[in-house]
């Protein structure tokens, strides 16, 4: 239809396009037929377009229908094609590629190449390997080839491992790995033109496909699972087991301090063999530079150090900090073994290897000024052992737990307090699952032994050391229980449950660790001269029955910071305002994907309790608990870390209360202990004084806040109120908070009826403080009213 701008012709064109289309309209309304003209294309006069129709013939439309019948056919035929190629011959065929390696041995000239230019030679190697392929009869499927690695090896003097990478794009049928391998292999076994410069070994051609390796599981064989505190009598078990130690050969982890290693490995490899084949896979992490500490912790994993027939694990500290740099790059089948929860935390030298050089890494970070401040920031206490006051005490010296000073082994337990804080001469007497642990546990620090509920009765002087024998009480159970009475108290558990006179089935073979720092002179044992005295006392025994005393302790006693000595149950006398290790044990910092995130506070060795808003919306993040620690970026040498598992809400309304679960108990140490719960109410007058724990303004140095119960009046301003919570404010008019307190710190308050720290409340949120000279107020949730539901919690758990 055409319209034009001239109204008065509209009647005249519309009989002009009813007449080109054959049809129209009668004045009344009826239709009307009109004579057909010739189609026209021409342009009227004025300029309008006129449409035509021009009708097939008959011819015609039978040519159309056969072309749309042909049409139809073809699209019938390409679906059947499609349908049958995908059920009678299955999947299409996608890229496939196969790793390998094997040795050949270059004359001297080739090796000095080789040396001083390594890309050169994998260049050869490469072109030769796609030579090799491209002329076989896999030519017409074959991609591309190239070396991954090069590595000197001891298997075949001055041979080279040669790692490779071949790809293929099948067309009908998959290429297989017997189809790769037949073609290297036979030119390796009769060289003619690739490899006639050099001697081949064929047999030590090994060739996998790439989808093979990845889906590759290999065997948990280092797991080790820490044995939890428990009432059970303790296991005559060996503690660590027996290897065969071999030498370390494996060329890229020549630069590690010992030679000697086993297998298995951390990884699974039964073997060097097995190690070699997998080696690219390494090679891959190790290239992409994600963390300086990357080689090492690799090399402590493919050949970890072997001493006294006994594997040593890196630390899990060392594994937490390989993970921030390393950890997303891993690949799947190898996350199980580098799993840092599988690692053990650090008791001693020997009980597994720390971050070498952390000294250094402290300069990396700034962190510097930490060196030589009486605070370890390193597992094995490096920044401190290279003061000038410890290198002046001689190699093997006693470091004071937390002052700067280090003492000849022979100092402790003389009856002479040598330590500023007297701790050379606390553990004199100890309670442990064996002589082995407790000494390794003891030889790097005064404090920092793990408090074992069951175990052999032990004792220390003058760098003596030994078990005591139960001789001649034996059979006298009351004199056994006056001994357990007086041993569990002085070791703050709340008391004793049973002693008896066992044989000493711990067989310490000290050949097994005579390269160690921790043995220093042969066991010895002493028998008890009065039960019953008010303080024991021993004299040398030969013991030759070997019974010896084996005591089980109730529960640690709570609230007690015990690193304290003699000050721990004096409050806040004397409590610096930073936070020292051990002064606040029960302190919890929570991980959210390696960042801390929130705090808590332990209430037994597998539970602690913080605030539920740290999780909320959280459900797929990784969360860990740190102990131990009063620095997030630093590693004590008492540090320990739990993996989070569950979690469980308070059932009152309105509150944010709620108990997390560890993977598996924390050990009880003097910087790792639970803090007490409390079914009395606060009361102002009656507990006058309470502390919380926040941070400095870099988030890193744990400090303490004196804070008062306050009306709830104080706190209408608070952005947040809880109508059952409590209300408290700074004790002094200047708050003495540089930034911020996270949610799930705790509201503590010291009884001096008691002598111990309970816990009252919970932050619910993460405030920051507010401007300097202006107190804040604060709201937590009460602990009080949830005691009953809490060790009801606990208990069903352990059932």
């Amino acid at each position: 239809m055409t319209f034009s701008g001239n109204m008065k012709e509209n009647k005249t064109r519309k009989d002009t396009w009813e007449s080109e289309l054959g049809y129209g309209w009668s004045r009344s309304g009826q239709q009307r037929c009109v004579r057909h003209r010739p189609p026209e294309s021409t342009m009227s006069v004025s300029s309008d377009i006129r449409f035509t129709r021009r009708k097939l013939s008959r011819s015609c439309r039978g040519c159309c229908a056969a072309i749309a019948a042909l049409l139809v056919l073809l699209l019938l035929a390409a679906v059947a094609v499609y349908l049958g190629h995908m059920y009678l011959f299955g999947d299409p065929l996608n890229k496939q590629t196969f790793r390998g390696s094997f040795i050949i041995k270059s004359n001297a000239e080739d090796i000095q190449s080789w040396k001083e230019s390594n890309q050169t030679t994998e260049n050869a190697f490469q072109h030769i390997l796609f030579q090799i392929y491209q002329n076989s009869e896999l030519q017409s499927c074959f991609v591309s080839a190239d070396v991954l690695a090069l590595d000197s090896t001891e298997e075949r003097r001055d041979g080279i491992r040669i790692h490779f990478e071949v790809s293929f794009e099948p067309i009908f049928t998959a290429v297989t790995t017997s189809e790769v391998t037949a073609v290297l292999a036979r030119e390796l076994t009769s060289p003619t033109t690739y490899f006639s410069r050099y001697t081949t070994y064929p047999e030590t051609l090994h060739i996998e496909e790439n989808y093979m390796i990845a889906s590759l599981q290999l065997k948990e064989d280092e797991t080790t699972t820490l044995e939890p505190p428990t009432t059970e009598i303790i296991s005559s078990e060996p503690e660590v087991e027996r290897r065969e130690c071999v030498p370390v050969t494996l060329g890229l982890c020549s630069h590690l301090p010992y030679n000697t290693t086993s297998y298995p490995n951390m990884v699974g490899h039964s073997d060097k063999d097995a190690l070699m084949r997998d080696l690219v896979a390494f090679r891959e992490l190790l290239d992409a530079e994600c963390s300086h500490l990357a080689q090492d912790f690799v090399c402590q994993m493919l050949q970890p150090r072997c001493e006294g027939n006994h594997v040593v694990r890196p630390c899990r500290s060392y594994c937490r900090a390989f993970h921030e740099g390393c950890g997303a790059r891993l690949p799947e089948r190898l996350k199980a073994h580098f799993d840092c929860a599988r690692f053990p935390d650090f008791f001693g030298i020997g009980s597994c290897a720390p971050q070498p050089d952390c000294h250094s890494d402290l300069q990396r970070l700034a962190l510097s000024r930490r060196a030589c401040d009486s605070i370890p920031d390193c597992a094995d206490a490096a920044d401190e052992r290279e003061c000038a006051y410890c290198k002046s005490a001689g190699a093997g010296a006693l470091r004071c737990a937390l002052n700067e000073r280090c003492l000849p082994p022979a100092l402790r337990c003389d009856g002479n307090p040598d330590c500023p804080d007297g701790s050379d001469e606390a553990g004199c007497l100890w309670i442990s699952r064996s002589l082995s642990s407790w000494q390794r546990e003891n030889s790097e620090t005064t404090l920092g032994a793990v408090r074992n509920r069951a175990g052999y009765a032990l004792w220390a002087e003058r760098g003596r050391y030994g078990k005591i024998c139960a001789t001649p009480f034996e059979n006298d159970k009351k004199a056994l229980k006056s001994v357990a009475s007086s041993l569990c108290k002085a070791l703050t558990f709340t008391s004793s449950i049973s002693a008896e006179a066992v044989l000493d089935a711990e067989e310490l073979n000290k050949t097994n660790f005579e390269n160690s720092t921790e043995f220093r002179s042969i066991a010895e044992y002493v028998e008890i001269v009065d039960p019953f005295a008010a303080e024991i006392s021993f004299v040398k025994s030969e013991c030759p029955q070997r019974k010896v005393i084996r005591i089980i302790c109730d529960q640690l006693d709570c609230g007690i910071p015990s690193a304290r000595g003699t000050s721990s149950t004096s409050g806040v006398d004397s409590l610096p305002r930073s936070a020292r290790p051990g002064d606040w044990p029960w302190q919890a910092s929570l991980l959210r994907s390696n960042i801390h995130a929130c705090d808590g506070s332990l209430i037994h060795p597998s539970w602690l309790i913080t605030t539920a808003s740290c999780f909320q919306g959280q459900p797929k993040a990784e969360w860990t608990a740190r102990f131990g620690t009063v620095r997030i970026q630093s590693t004590t040498p008492w540090q320990q870390e739990r993996r989070i598992v569950g979690m469980v809400r308070s059932p009152v309304e309105g509150s944010m209360l709620v108990l997390v679960r560890l993977e598996e108990p924390v050990e009880m140490t003097d910087f790792v202990r639970p803090i007490c719960l409390s079914n009395k109410a606060l009361y102002s007058e009656e507990r006058s004084v309470c502390n919380t724990l926040g941070w400095t303004r870099n988030r890193d140095q744990l400090q303490r806040v004196h804070i008062v119960p306050s009306p709830m009046s104080t706190c209408e301003n608070v952005s947040i109120a809880n109508p059952n919570g409590i209300c408290s404010e700074p004790l002094y008019d200047q708050d003495d908070c540089d930034e911020e307190e996270y949610a799930g710190s705790s509201m503590m308050c010291f009884d001096d009826k008691t002598k111990r720290w309970s816990i009252m409340g919970v932050s619910a949120w993460r405030i920051a403080c507010a401007k300097i000279g202006l107190g804040r107020p604060r709201i937590y949730d009460p602990v009080t009213s949830h005691v009953d539901w809490i060790r009801r919690t606990v208990s069903d758990s352990a059932r």
